[in-house]
């Protein structure tokens, strides 16, 4: 049986993860203008990545003894594309340390937990390095330019 601590914090992954599924659908939703082609699927992708992953997360909390979460936390609500664009930065940030901190819990008491909650830590790392880079080229200008130079 695993520890109360370890499956509080599947809990309180699971519960970030259903907020990234309400999130990055409301973004995928209201995204309107000459990015909405771009973004707007990349932000569907992200809604279904967080929804496998509380699967996979509320599966485990069970399977160790302990009732998955329904709850999500508030979901920031915005019209401005480099606000969801930081805000999925921000988003992608606390699922890795969230998975962090279930991994230092997980280590050495239960190796296959371990092992997923690794495989899904590179893929958040991954969207933290995704992010990243796209709001390099909007910081820089970049995009902003190509908005105005395409009306």
């Amino acid at each position: 049986m695993a520890s109360s601590e370890l499956i509080d914090k599947l809990n309180d992954i699971l519960r970030w993860e259903w907020t990234g599924v309400a999130q990055y659908s409301q973004y995928s939703f209201v995204l309107t203008g000459i990015w909405r082609e771009v973004y707007s699927g990349r932000f569907g992708e992200s809604a279904s990545e967080s929804f496998g992953h509380a699967k996979q997360i509320g599966q485990k909390i069970t399977a160790l003894g302990g009732v998955p979460v329904v709850e999500r936390d508030p979901v920031k609500q915005t019209g401005s594309l480099h606000e969801m664009l930081m805000n999925s930065l921000c988003f992608e940030e606390t699922a890795v340390q969230l998975y962090q901190e279930a991994l230092a819990l997980a280590d050495g008491v239960d190796r296959p937990l371990v092992v997923m909650l690794e495989e899904i830590l590179l893929e958040e790392q991954e969207g933290v390095d995704e992010f990243t880079l796209i709001l390099r080229d909007y910081d820089s200008g970049e995009m902003a330019d190509a908005v105005s130079n395409a009306g």
